[in-house]
């Protein structure tokens, strides 16, 4: 990985900027070759990100193709006349493939409703990025989206591995990856870069809609500043903060590997020594690791505090009580010094994923 770039705090961005920023955050690691995805709403982050890409590519005389996905939610009438304007736009990028994906909302969904419309929206930009063999989907979340996730996941108790925000790079599907190079970059920076530029964006007027949360704590974000909590500290924190969570995850897998005694597609033996003898931070997230090799990837997981909970009656001299969480049950096995999990039986497991799927194909509709 390269050194922290150093790049300005004003002014539209530089392809000098971005090529540094791009460097610090995925290295070197792009194939010539190799397609990339940028999810482009029309909006002015995304729309400075997909020019930004293109000019990089350009740059770096790349003959692969960058894939523009513009999701139409339905959710305003204009909708369909937006997307379709997007890809005019995109017309003038050089190397840049336009495709509008669709989605039309359930008329009863009344709750909820961005967060669907982005389980929606990742869910097609998935599907279209295995159809064409892309493994890398750019998205333009930026410094004051970090801000406001730090802050949303901390009026929501989360821990540290919330607090510590966006990654740069995340696997977001199995085998897929989403890349977010604007991290470290202000809005209005991605603003002056549009008009600077000659790049137009849409002004989607639910980004100022006080109905959404986001938008309300994007509201509070003044209140906040005029106290020294700016966004440029809060993405500070939120650096640093994900540079403990990396050094308590190698520790934690370090313990892992010493503390399984069996592991089989539905079952693992773990040694309660081990788990004895490792600070609680770092055997809750023994606790998550054992949890996510039984089950399949899910973007939300056990809530933090029933994995409190559990820990701390494992570690509580008292008989501990065989129970579910996950869908996994744990027994504490204490005659023979080991913790085994063990998934639920197939039939409870089928109807679980049934359930999933029918939830899943709704949103679709």
């Amino acid at each position: 990985m390269a050194a922290d770039p150093l790049v300005s705090d004003f002014g539209p961005l530089t392809l000098s900027e971005f090529t540094d920023l791009m460097r610090f955050s995925f290295g070197d690691d792009f194939p010539a070759d190799e397609s990339l995805a940028v999810g482009v709403s029309g909006g002015p982050d995304s729309m400075a990100l997909c020019f930004l890409l293109s000019l990089w590519a350009q740059k770096a005389k790349r003959k692969a193709l960058i894939h523009a996905l513009t999701v139409d939610h339905g959710l305003r009438t204009d909708s369909d006349a937006e997307a379709k304007q997007v890809g005019r736009w995109l017309k003038g990028f050089k190397g840049v493939r336009h495709k509008i994906l669709t989605w039309r909302p359930d008329k009863a969904v009344t709750s909820r409703v961005q967060e669907r419309a982005r389980e929606a929206r990742y869910e097609l930009m998935e599907s279209t990025l295995r159809d064409h063999k892309i493994l890398r989907l750019f998205v333009a979340h930026h410094l004051d989206d970090q801000a406001e996730t730090v802050l949303f996941r901390l009026s929501r108790g989360t821990g540290l591995d919330g607090l510590s925000g966006m990654a740069a790079e995340q696997a977001f599907a199995d085998g897929l990856v989403l890349c977010r190079p604007l991290l470290s970059i202000p809005k209005e920076r991605l603003v002056q870069t549009c008009k600077a530029n000659g790049v137009k964006y849409i002004d989607d007027p639910s980004n100022r809609s006080a109905q959404f949360a986001r938008v309300r704590m994007r509201g509070s974000m003044d209140a906040l500043e005029a106290e020294g909590l700016t966004a440029e500290r809060l993405g500070v924190t939120a650096k640093r903060l994900g540079r403990a969570r990396k050094a308590l995850d190698q520790l934690a897998e370090g313990a892992f590997y010493r503390g399984v005694l069996s592991k089989e597609t539905s079952r693992i033996v773990f040694s309660l020594a081990v788990l004895r003898d490792v600070p609680e931070e770092i055997g809750l997230r023994v606790l998550l690791r054992m949890i996510s090799t039984l089950c399949p990837p899910d973007p939300y997981g056990p809530r933090l505090e029933r994995v409190e909970g559990l820990f701390c009656d494992l570690m509580k001299p008292e008989p501990f009580r065989k129970r579910t969480l996950h869908g996994i049950v744990f027994e504490r096995m204490d005659r023979e010094g080991v913790l085994r999990l063990e998934l639920e039986d197939s039939g409870k497991l089928e109807t679980r994923a049934k359930t999933k799927a029918k939830a899943k194909k709704s949103r679709k509709k």
